[in-house]
């Protein structure tokens, strides 16, 4: 209990190990500040001692003259202290200690002067500022500072400091509050060096007042330009960094690779190439992860603040010591437009090469354009509804015992109803009832019901969805859009006429383990749901379907598409208008007579094609329509390098 009563005091949050890394702290600000007197004085503006009384002191000491570890074993430590809940909404996933190494390494190489200013303003427990302090020697820093929202990882951080810094207390600032209140608002010393792993908390968690408060702050400081849609709390953070950094000066940052393929990514790239000169990005591609338990896929960038441009270099390292494994320059001005989509695609060297030459060919002649040049903005994502289990019929409480050109039956239990197909609209449900044929038939409907009153509608159509109220299938939807709740997904056909003949799943495992396909094509104009993006270009739609199932396109999506997690990827609506695609106003009869004979088979998984002769005959059209001069061997080395790139990132 007495413990306890401590940490209280103290506003730390946290189990016994961190009353140990507590009283370690303590017991290392103490050889420097002298006696237990001037102690409060050291670390008052971290942790209020003062409210400590002497026994509660000297119990702190005891216990850290008991513990083995030292203050730079709880650096490291400390993140697992932290509660759960409060780990996750503050994304307290701190830089593994052998990826700061690595930073200040790579910071060295850039920018080796005497009396430095170093920085973190998303400090933790110090790790990536001890790091370059010991690299760099104390002697050369002027001053060090960090900002840290929680008062534990902040106190483990300043006696780190105070070690490194051999006592230099006049040297070091460490504040304990909101990085995004305390860089603005006081007089910090612009850093020649930022070292920093910025929280990644995901947008929609953070609360909307604050959410607000952070993107107005964005605009007063300048950033507005650079803030696409829906924002990210990593974005923002290198907008503070940038704030914090002085002209000339170094960022080494750890970010999540998404920043790099999300479309509230793409203002921040545009920041970088106007404002910065970036000198590299760095992957391990074996090691996803560079902070302690993040679980995602993070890279490191290195940039100099207002610096003449110059190459980049995209430097993949192994995932045992970190060691350089394959480094290439690249001008990232001088992109193809296509490239844009997905910075770490750059790192895929052969398949990037690849596609790049096929795609500058097939531009260069007409045989291939952009999307929206070819096709506009013919593209648009299914309905998105609210109670699946009432909407789409048959579903796992009706099935359909019969049907007419005007209605259908539908029967649950022994009760029968009839419903007119004018309610009815017929639909493709979801990618993996559709895994292993080009071509389907869509044997769903969704209920489009007009807002009229209940009572308006016909008898059988009115006891259905007072079914769906007492069973809750309809739940989700009166939650949502009250009283007239069952007329929602008429609204949106209504409003998007989301009918075509070719769709795309929103996501696919790029394993394809059962998906032998990836769009669908169907005769008849049906709709979808919101799992596909639909094309409605009835004319192109056989060649477009042979397009969008050739391994060209597969291999582009392998490529460039924004990963969700280890193997699934996607491209959203928007994506698809940058892409390439086949110009069938080139005559494209070939590639249409190609996946026509595909259109019935049942298709084994995707990679167990590509030794069959129809896969090959597919590819073999697209090639030739392009223009491609040995199209045979263009394929065999597309085939092998698409396998080596999925087999490397996913072995």
């Amino acid at each position: 209990m007495r413990i306890k009563g401590i940490m209280e005091k103290l506003g730390i949050y946290s189990n016994f190990e961190g009353f140990q890394a507590l009283a370690v702290s303590l017991k290392a600000i103490l050889e420097y500040a002298g006696d237990l007197d001037t102690l409060s004085d050291w670390v008052s503006s971290i942790l209020p001692v003062d409210k400590l009384d002497l026994n509660e002191i000297k119990l702190l000491l005891s216990e850290a003259e008991r513990i083995k570890l030292s203050v730079k074993d709880f650096q490291e430590k400390v993140q697992r202290m932290i509660p759960r809940e409060r780990r996750k909404r503050f994304a307290a996933y701190y830089t593994i200690r052998q990826v700061a190494e690595l930073m200040v390494k790579l910071a060295r190489d850039l920018h080796d002067s005497e009396s430095l200013i170093i920085a973190d303003p998303f400090l933790g427990s110090g790790i990536t500022l001890t790091a370059a302090i010991d690299k760099i020697g104390p002697e050369r820093i002027l001053k060090v500072w960090g900002i840290e929202l929680l008062p534990l990882p902040a106190l483990i951080a300043y006696a780190s400091l105070l070690q490194s810094m051999k006592g230099r207390r006049e040297a070091i600032d460490v504040i304990v509050g909101d990085s995004f209140r305390e860089v603005p608002s006081r007089d910090l010393p612009k850093a020649d060096i930022i070292l920093t792993n910025p929280p990644f908390t995901r947008w929609k968690y953070l609360e909307r007042d604050y959410r607000e408060s952070l993107l107005s702050l964005m605009r007063e400081l300048g950033y507005g330009k650079y803030m696409r849609g829906e924002s990210s709390l990593q974005v923002l953070s290198m907008f503070l960094c940038d704030r914090a950094l002085r002209r000339g000066g170094l960022l080494v940052s750890v970010l999540p690779a998404s920043t790099f393929y999300t479309i509230y990514g793409r203002g921040y790239k545009s920041f970088l190439r106007e404002e910065y000169c970036l000198h590299a990005i760095v992957e391990s591609r074996d090691r996803a992860s560079l902070s302690e338990g993040s679980g995602f896929k993070e890279v490191i960038i290195i940039a100099s603040k207002g610096s003449d441009k110059g190459l980049t270099a995209l430097i993949r390292l192994n995932a045992r010591d970190f060691d350089i494994e394959d480094y290439q320059r690249l001008d990232l001005d001088s992109l193809p437009k296509f490239l844009e989509l997905n910075w770490l695609a750059l790192f895929e060297r052969e398949l990037r090469d690849i596609l790049v030459r096929i795609f500058e060919l097939g531009l260069r002649k007409g045989t291939l354009g952009y999307w929206e040049e070819i096709l506009g903005k013919n593209i648009i994502r299914g309905i998105e509804m609210y109670g699946p289990d009432f909407f789409f019929i048959p579903n796992k409480f009706w099935k359909i015992t019969s049907e007419r050109e005007d209605r259908i039956v539908i029967e649950n239990g022994g009760m029968e109803l009839v419903i007119g197909r004018e309610f009815l609209v017929k639909t493709l449900r979801r990618p993996g009832l559709y895994f292993d044929r080009i071509e389907v038939d869509a044997d769903s409907f969704m209920l489009s019901v007009p807002p009229k009153d209940i009572s308006e509608l016909p008898e059988d159509l009115r006891i259905y969805i007072e079914w769906g109220i007492e069973s809750g299938a309809a739940k989700p939807a009166i939650k949502a859009y009250g009283s007239k709740w069952y007329s929602h997904v008429y609204g949106q056909i209504r409003a998007k006429e989301p009918f075509g003949h070719v769709f795309i799943p929103d996501k696919v495992d790029l394993l394809f383990r059962r998906r032998g396909v990836f769009a669908n094509y169907s005769e008849e104009e049906v709709a979808a749901s919101k799992n596909f993006y639909i094309v409605r270009d009835e004319a192109l739609a056989k060649p477009l379907a042979g397009w969008l199932n050739s391994t060209f396109f597969i291999s582009t999506l392998a490529l460039l598409g924004r990963r969700i997690s280890d193997t699934w990827t996607r491209f959203l609506e928007n994506d698809y208008l940058e892409l390439p695609v086949i110009n069938p106003s080139e005559g494209a009869n070939e590639i249409a007579e190609s996946i026509s004979r595909m259109m019935d088979m049942r298709l084994p998984p995707l990679y167990d094609q590509l030794g069959e002769d129809y896969r090959y005959e597919l590819d073999l059209s697209v090639a030739k329509f392009i223009g491609i001069e040995d199209p045979e061997r263009e394929i065999e080395r597309m085939y092998s390098t698409l396998i080596d790139t999925i087999r490397s990132e996913n072995s």
